[in-house]
């Protein structure tokens, strides 16, 4: 394992207090949850390429996403649009 420090607010150290005790775990062991659950949900992201769709329809919207979702997704991707 690595020691990491973080520094938290005094109301973000006491429900974090609160929660690990309600839970019966240490706040290391709380933390540690939680910064696992942020990268399998980065990581989830990551493999959904679909998720890139949103916001591509543009202001006005596009009525033909549904079936043009390859080339948006292709056009986004060269343009960094992500």
């Amino acid at each position: 394992m690595t020691r990491l420090q973080v520094v938290l607010t005094d109301d973000q150290d006491r429900q974090l207090a609160k929660l690990a005790r309600k839970r019966q775990i240490s706040k290391a062991r709380l933390a540690r949850e939680g910064i696992e659950l942020v990268l399998r949900q980065e990581g989830d992201q990551a493999t959904a390429p679909l998720l890139d769709l949103i916001g591509q329809a543009g202001r006005i919207g596009r009525r033909d996403v549904s079936r043009r979702y390859d080339a948006y997704l292709a056009a986004a991707e060269r343009t960094g649009n992500r």
